[in-house]
């Protein structure tokens, strides 16, 4: 029980530690994100286009390996220009929070019968409004999104630390 207990509380000081770098160095923590998801990409597109390659011959077989093969472009791609994967990341946030905007401000004014739309319709402005400004600087949107990842493992830490310290039984 005693070792249950002690991997526990290592296991809590590490999510702490990875929260505050993610929030100190949202940009570095990032990049490393991005090349391990690169390296899961591209092992998974390997395998997937031997799989293809043993199979039946047939559609399914084509469709198996074309995935397995942009698996492994998206992989190389991440593992060999990380910053463009980022990039690529920080666009894609950007263009789900204009979408969001439009939709949201078209929601607000299509519910005439709501009295508090005008909160739907300003929430959705703002929405639109940061995903301009993330076209413009996408890497923004994916230093926001680490430091709010950072956020979440350090309260994570500090909780199940208290938890693995104080509520565990000796």
């Amino acid at each position: 029980m005693e070792t249950d207990r002690i991997l526990a509380v290592f296991m809590s000081i590490v999510a702490l530690l990875f929260g505050i770098v993610a929030i100190t160095a949202p940009g570095m923590v990032f990049d490393f994100l991005v090349l391990v998801i690169g390296i899961i990409f591209l092992l998974v597109g390997i395998l997937t286009a031997g799989v293809a390659l043993s199979a039946e011959s047939g559609p399914s077989k084509m469709i198996l390996f074309g995935s397995g093969l942009i698996s492994i472009v998206i992989g190389l791609l991440a593992v060999i220009s990380p910053y463009i994967a980022t990039v690529a990341v920080g666009y894609l946030i950007a263009l789900w929070l204009v979408i969001n905007g439009l939709l949201t401000i078209a929601y607000a004014v299509s519910i005439q019968w709501e009295k508090h739309r005008i909160f739907s319709g300003f929430v959705g402005v703002i929405s639109f409004l940061i995903g301009i400004y993330l076209f413009v600087s996408p890497g923004t949107g994916t230093a926001l999104l680490t430091m709010m990842l950072g956020i979440f493992f350090i309260v994570y830490g500090v909780f199940s630390l208290i938890a693995s310290i104080f509520y565990w039984k000796i």
